[in-house]
């Protein structure tokens, strides 16, 4: 069969070419189009678009970006229409994804949507939308199974796949050498976005100025080293996991990173910086207290969050302290709930079982 996967960043980057590689298990001589970045290609996708142009973020950057999104629109019409797949799955990345949804389901394509947008969080008002441009949901958190099915939309919930990618990992034992690593090792995940990279360094920068004592990592990506070059700190590329596996805390921004430290059961602190007009927006739309996976799903703050003005050195030092502490009670209390996140988040698996439903119900409808 031929499929057409859209994935908007890098954590659907790789979260597709778990995915993809399940999918050609099934389905030897399958056909993927895809847009996402190199894990998908490297998969077995022939890649069309990065996703490093989609990388769009705030009110303003999308106002910014209007003639650029309506491109990319218009390229995707064009792009399933000379393709003509059998499925078109969307992974993750909302905003962007449904759009092209209600494109793809206008010009009679069947639709699948991997990791549902967090409408739980706010913007309930998509799940409508949801229900109306999307054939088959699948959903990795317990709860949005039943919120999603309450509204009469096909949902399956398949577990986390950040829980495949943590429980394949292997450390690497040469990485502490060839990468000079010292202890105590901070590690700094600055997120995958250029507006949220370019947010977090000078924060960072000013931050490892404070303690000369430890030393500090940046986890980069190298498609955005030029960005990295303006700043003295150590960077290490691509190989975020085996730094983490090797820091005594990281500071992390809010996305699915912050719940990858959490299962890699690194002490964290939070943060992140938008644009304030969008921050603004979003307070008034939000229906939840808090911004990281971890503390969302707990529904309690297991891990400290720095957000907007809080995003500081002198407030950060404060909380990095609390967890360098020998025997520290604040590093301890993370730790147990991370023990109960990980119960939450339950086994490993759902690249295998997404992609065994996806495959059955594309089968199914290519049968009608």
């Amino acid at each position: 069969m031929k499929y057409f996967i859209l994935a908007g960043e890098k954590s659907g980057d790789l979260h597709g070419s778990k995915l993809i590689k399940e999918l050609l298990i099934l389905d030897p001589s399958a056909s993927i189009q895809a847009w996402g970045g190199d894990d998908m290609q490297e998969a077995g996708a022939e890649l069309l678009i990065h996703h490093k142009e989609l990388a769009i973020m705030g009110l303003l950057g999308v106002l910014q970006n209007i003639q650029k999104l309506k491109g990319l629109f218009q390229k995707f019409k064009k792009q399933i229409h000379d393709f003509q797949p059998d499925t078109i799955i969307f992974i993750d990345y909302g905003g962007f994804n449904l759009k092209a949804a209600r494109i793809a389901k206008l010009q009679g394509f069947h639709t699948q949507f991997y990791i549902a947008p967090k409408v739980w969080a706010w913007n309930k008002g998509r799940v409508e939308v949801i229900k109306k441009w999307i054939d088959q949901l699948y959903v990795i958190f317990p709860f949005e199974k039943t919120l999603f099915e309450e509204h009469g939309i096909s949902t399956h919930y398949v577990g986390n796949p950040l829980k495949d990618s943590i429980d394949s990992f292997q450390a690497d034992p040469r990485f502490t050498e060839e990468n000079s690593i010292q202890q105590p090792c901070i590690s700094l995940l600055a997120g995958s976005r250029k507006q949220e990279i370019t947010a977090a360094l000078p924060v960072f920068q000013e931050l490892k100025a404070q303690f000369p004592d430890l030393h500090f990592y940046v986890a980069g990506l190298k498609e955005w080293k030029s960005i990295y070059e303006f700043y003295q700190l150590n960077v290490i590329y691509d190989d975020t996991y085996n730094l983490l596996h090797v820091s005594q805390v990281a500071i992390v921004t809010s996305g699915t990173a912050t719940l990858e430290t959490a299962l890699f059961k690194i002490p964290q602190i939070v943060v992140y910086k938008t644009d304030w007009l969008f921050y603004s927006l979003a307070k008034l739309l939000v229906k939840i207290k808090f911004i990281s996976l971890v503390n969302i799903i707990l529904g309690k703050e297991a891990v400290p969050e720095m957000i907007q003005s809080k995003f500081t050195a002198s407030h950060i030092s404060i909380k990095l302290k609390q967890l360098l502490e020998p025997n520290s009670i604040t590093k301890q209390n993370q730790l147990k709930l991370y023990d109960e996140l990980a119960q939450i988040i339950g086994p490993a698996g759902a690249s295998k079982k997404t992609a065994k439903l996806i495959f059955e119900s594309t089968s199914a409808n290519q049968a009608k």
